[in-house]
């Protein structure tokens, strides 16, 4: 596939996700993953797979790659392979929280038994690397190639790690609200590690086999972890919109595939069955009087019917202002993702993941609500709206411009900077935004 440059036109992201589609099945076929009913990995591989989602991930690193100058087709099977880890994550965490539905059918570990639901995510985890290698054949130089893996290494870490402070989060709502800040930053770092890495390495992977500057690199990097830490809070929104009854048989990923575009990406009581309070119940207690939070803990720690106490949860969600001040959290993140892609060159890539971030950040609620824009009245809303996470000039929790987002506690300095980091994106103390295990953007060694 070649580029295009037919500007504005391109923003809708039909032709990356044609490429990523195509990526796919030719690395099914290839792979022959399904062509024979006996081969139980393969076909549990396929399932996986099939029906793909919005293919977010994939689409950021072709428009990466695009954006300083590269060659779609050289970094395909880089996207297809970000793809396919991304999907491995999908199975896992539905073994993790016991949820039998993905994509509204049976989950792999379901359908398949947990030996191959597990057999099948770890074999696409390790197609990653072999799709990154084949760059190589496609004329990426090898050391960008290289780079590249050892990106895509620590990413992995860091997705694991975020998943373990997941779960480590699971419990009694009144243990996780206990620290000072009622557990915004533990939530927006566990964020940060587990669904902003994908994004973080898509962009820094697609700058990098794209042949961007140091400086690109890194913009692009910056980019793909606010984006990410905006997708979780905005998928975390999904089973409170709605009366909190969003349905039981969500698309992929909250990518919005799934009936109205408001389904979460796993089962919408699923964190409740699990006693993890996500990011709307956490502002709940935080924005709530006492009431209100005797109320949450009741219902987080209660074991009744599942659906009803959702549906309690988000109208409480809504009545404390959670929703909005989640939806202002995660305009924040957006403006951070415009923000970074300053020293991307001008072109229709760099548009497209600007017009990607926007969509992201307004795609929890329906016009009328939050992002909309001046004079609306609703949150988000532009200057002098005063309402919860309005922009410019008032006092809601999580504004933008001149306000401190809600996640940014215990004195850091940036959105997604948890426990003494001093750049954004870091992580472990390393020095320039989105750098991994001491090396500084773009594959240069310290």
């Amino acid at each position: 596939m070649q580029r295009t440059d037919a500007g504005p036109a391109c923003f809708p992201l039909a032709e990356l996700r044609h490429a990523v589609d195509g990526g796919i099945a030719a690395w099914l076929d290839r792979s022959g993953s399904g062509a024979d009913d006996s081969d139980h990995l393969a076909t549990a591989q396929r399932w996986a797979l099939c029906p793909p989602g919005k293919l977010l991930r994939p689409i950021t690193l072709l428009a990466a790659a695009g954006a300083v100058g590269g060659s779609y087709d050289a970094v395909l099977p880089a996207a297809v392979g970000i793809e396919l880890a991304h999907v491995a994550t999908l199975v896992h965490d539905d073994i993790i929280d016991g949820d039998e539905l993905r994509r509204g059918k049976t989950a792999a570990h379901r359908e398949f038994g947990l030996a191959h639901g597990v057999l099948a995510a770890d074999s696409l985890f390790f197609a990653l690397f072999q799709q990154v290698g084949a760059c190589r054949q496609a004329g990426v130089p090898a050391g960008r190639v290289l780079d590249a893996v050892e990106v895509l290494g620590a990413a992995g870490q860091q997705t694991a790690r975020g998943v373990a402070q997941e779960v480590a989060l699971s419990g009694s709502l009144s243990e996780v609200t206990a620290a000072a800040d009622g557990g915004i930053a533990a939530y927006v770092e566990m964020a940060r590690l587990k669904s902003a890495s994908l994004f973080y390495s898509a962009c820094h992977v697609g700058a990098l086999l794209g042949g961007g500057s140091a400086e690109e690199t890194r913009a692009l990097a910056a980019y793909g972890e606010a984006m990410g830490i905006a997708f979780q809070i905005r998928d975390d929104l999904l089973p409170y919109v709605a009366d909190g009854d969003a349905g039981d048989d969500g698309d992929e990923d909250g990518d919005g595939d799934g009936d109205g575009g408001l389904r979460a990406g796993k089962p919408v009581c699923s964190d409740l069955r699990n006693r993890r309070p996500a990011l709307p119940v956490l502002l709940a207690h935080r924005l709530g009087g006492r009431a209100e939070r005797a109320a949450l803990v009741e219902l987080v720690d209660g074991t009744t019917d599942e659906r009803a106490r959702q549906r309690q949860l988000s109208r409480l969600a809504h009545g404390t202002g959670a929703l909005d001040a989640a939806q202002s959290m995660a305009r924040a993140y957006v403006d951070r993702c415009r923000d970074a892609l300053g020293p991307v060159p001008a072109g229709p890539d760099r548009d497209r993941l600007a017009w990607l971030a926007d969509e992201v950040a307004g795609a929890a609620y329906g016009s009328g609500t939050a992002g909309a824009g001046p004079g609306t009245g609703a949150a988000g809303a532009g200057p002098g709206s005063g309402t919860a996470g309005a922009a410019s000039g008032n006092g809601a929790p999580g504004t933008a411009n001149g306000h401190e987002p809600w996640g940014e506690a215990n004195g850091h300095e940036s959105a997604g900077e948890a426990y003494g980091h001093g750049a954004a994106g870091t992580a472990e103390g390393h020095e320039a935004a989105g750098t991994a295990n001491g090396h500084r953007p773009g594959g240069d060694q310290p």
